[in-house]
């Protein structure tokens, strides 16, 4: 892609010394022009991180709790019924729900805005809005006050309802409901209400706007994509599933922005959506029961190849991160993304016109005070990036590829955890940007006395989920096979190696009993895999000075009379960079992320954030055998050879046919990563 983030800098050398001093680029200078800054970058922040939804929801919910002023949240989905801060009890409600605390929040005359995304078509499949978009309750109780809802007052009225052997409105009866269903029905009935009295603004305080994907902005934002999805021909659905299902993907929190100048202000920016299948804890729990009740899914869900071990009663665990800002001027930011969203839903709603001016307005006019302070020695320089195809904003992407153009320079890590790695493009400029670094080594290093076996290596760890849909394969096989690692993909490589050998031309008996040769046409899957260079490892080292892993995430416990696994699912949107840069939010590595959902991320470049948090996450991942140290050279070459080390000790383990846990039991999650499924459709 054109770079037009890069900052042209004019740097001089020392002719005594022969030495010079420049700061290197991560984040986009370009966006932050002096009086004219679409993305400030701010220096005055701090943050908080946060893994997985037990951390990061509990915190939230702390914050809701002392709410003075405001409350803004700007989601994918709302699940009212959501319980953030979860006991012991195996049964809902576990905690406070989500709904209650907002519904809370106004009676202490906290102005709550919710914006939600919403698609008549693409909600209802992805179930983002209990209660509205689905489990549109058969237990519709209109008559309830306002001032008794809450999730025990349902729990309540069908637990009496039961005990009574009541009718339940719907053409349901009370005595055929078992009591253990009881939970789950009244969970579904206080939705279905929370939404109906939350629509109707019986919620005194509180309102919602529900928002959908622009199509035309969207069409534009993928036209300058150097990489076009594909349309209907052969079937292919990537194409209209971006133009008219673009999703508003955000999820940040702002609150009390404006109360008593910005003193008590904070905001979220993170991956974890507002619904109760993305809570989890750092553990990672073969069955938690505070996860929630599996459904068909999980009780069909198995270790590849083998059916038998199938049938899990909750959900699948789930990693993910959140990032709290406090104070500071990149909240300002976080406001101005949510007042233009807020205002352009309003527009929806009313029907007015797609380019419709929105408020950019301030309170008073003005930030907050507090929120300009200078920066202190702990805070953190921060930039806010979105993709905003209403606004033709790419900036997230752009900063994923500067940040390849900076790492590319040094040798030491990059660290990429996310729920997709569907985005050749980005891993075709990684190589790019590394084949510039090795010409360069070739160029000067006999002058040096040097030679290419000196060349410091640059280590890629991957982290990725098994593609949820078999269609998401390709995009995902293609991405790794740019990299060279494609090769735990062994359906989709089977697949291709078979349509290969086939006879590339066919006969075909025409008029006349005339035969002719016509050429047989393989699928643009395998076409497009076809022309992808696929370098080994020993290429990938030489000619790119890399070195990658791609790992996946399993748990391992005895259950049931036996060693189980389980996919540990990654929704995470987490990039790590050599200690010095972070991002993370709501952006996945595909190009849905990039150019047709809006999202929202953090970029920073604190070591200490950094470095704290891959100090974690690979200690957590390998069960507290690797963490690469103070990341100099050499712990991150010694990190990176025991993690794959780890990957292939923890698959012989799962493999073994002991029943000892000295064979069975993993250390850790990692995996090396597999998937024996194929496809010659793509869903991007």
């Amino acid at each position: 892609m054109p770079d037009s983030s890069k900052r042209n800098e004019t740097t001089h050398i020392d002719e005594v010394g022969r030495t010079a001093i420049s700061s290197v680029q991560w984040l986009l200078e370009n966006r932050n022009l002096k009086g004219n800054a679409s993305h400030p970058i701010t220096h005055n922040n701090k943050l908080t991180l946060f893994i997985c939804g037990q951390e990061a929801f509990a915190d939230i919910a702390g914050q809701i709790a002392r709410a003075e002023d405001s409350i803004d949240l700007c989601c994918w989905g709302f699940d009212p019924g959501m319980e953030l801060v979860r006991g012991n009890s195996v049964t809902w409600p576990r905690g406070e729900t989500f709904g209650d605390l907002l519904i809370a929040a106004a009676r202490r005359h906290v102005r709550v805005r919710l914006l939600i995304w919403h698609d008549r078509l693409g909600s209802p499949m992805v179930h983002n809005m209990p209660g509205h978009s689905h489990g549109t309750s058969p237990w519709k109780n209109s008559g309830q006050r306002v001032d008794d809802i809450s999730a025990k007052a349902s729990l309540a009225m069908l637990q009496d309802a039961v005990a009574t052997r009541e009718r339940v409105s719907g053409g349901h009866r009370a005595d055929r409901i078992a009591l253990e269903d009881i939970p789950m029905l009244a969970r579904e009935e206080y939705c279905y209400s929370w939404y109906v009295l939350a629509f109707k603004g019986l919620f005194e305080g509180l309102e919602i706007r529900l928002r959908h994907g622009d199509s035309g902005a969207i069409s534009k934002s993928i036209e300058t994509e150097l990489s076009q999805p594909h349309g209907l021909t052969m079937g292919e659905i990537e194409k209209p599933g971006m133009l008219y299902l673009g999703t508003h993907h955000q999820k940040p929190v702002l609150i009390d922005f404006a109360h008593e100048e910005g003193a008590k202000a904070v905001g979220y920016v993170m991956g974890l959506n507002s619904v109760t299948d993305y809570w989890d804890t750092t553990a990672h729990l073969l069955n938690d029961t505070r996860r929630e009740q599996g459904g068909v899914n999980e009780r069909r869900e198995c270790l590849q190849g083998l059916a038998a071990d199938g049938g899990f009663a909750t959900l699948k665990p789930y990693q993910d991160y959140a990032c709290r800002i406090d104070g500071g001027r990149a909240l300002i930011a976080l406001y101005n993304n949510f007042v233009k969203a807020w205002d352009r839903a309003a527009d929806d709603r009313t029907h007015a016109a797609a380019n419709a001016s929105v408020s950019r307005k301030l309170p008073r006019g003005s930030p907050p005070a507090l929120l300009l302070r200078k920066a202190e020695r702990d805070d953190s320089t921060v930039q806010i990036v979105l993709t905003q195809p209403e606004e033709q904003d790419k900036t997230i992407k752009e900063t994923y590829f500067r940040a390849v153009t900076q790492a590319s320079l040094a040798a030491g890590y990059l660290y990429v955890e996310n729920q997709y790695f569907q985005y050749e493009d980005w891993a075709r400029h990684l190589l790019a940007e590394r084949r510039k670094v090795v010409a360069a080594w070739k160029a000067g290093s006999l002058k040096a006395g040097k030679t290419m076996r000196d060349m410091p290596i640059m280590h890629v760890l991957i982290v990725i989920p098994v593609p949820e849909r078999a269609q998401m394969v390709p995009r995902t096989h293609d991405t790794l096979a740019t990299l060279g690692r494609h090769d735990g993909m062994t359906g989709q490589n089977t697949m291709i190696d078979d349509y290969n050998k086939r006879p590339k031309t066919r006969q075909v008996r025409g008029g006349f009993g005339i035969t002719s040769e016509v050429e047989v046409k393989l699928p643009d899957v395998v076409r497009h895999s076809n022309g992808i260079n696929k370098p080994g490892a020993m290429t990938l080292e030489s000619d790119f000075g890399l070195k990658v892993s791609v790992a996946m995430l399993n748990v391992s416990a005895f259950d049931k009379d036996r060693w189980r696994y389980r996919e540990i699912y990654i929704h995470s949107k987490l990039m790590l960079v050599d200690d010095v840069f972070m991002t993370l939010g709501s952006a996945n590595l595909n190009q849905r992320s990039m150019a047709v959902d809006s999202e929202i991320n953090i970029a920073t470049v604190d070591y200490r954030v950094a470095r704290e948090l891959r100090k974690r996450v690979w200690r957590m991942h390998s069960g507290g055998l690797v963490d690469g140290g103070g990341g100099t050279k050499g712990e991150i070459v010694d990190a990176f050879e025991k993690w794959e080390e780890l990957m292939g000790e923890n698959r012989g383990r799962k493999k073994s046919d002991s029943a000892s846990a000295d064979h069975k039991k993993m250390s850790g999650f990692l995996l090396p990563f597999e998937d024996s499924r194929s496809s010659t459709l793509r869903l991007g």
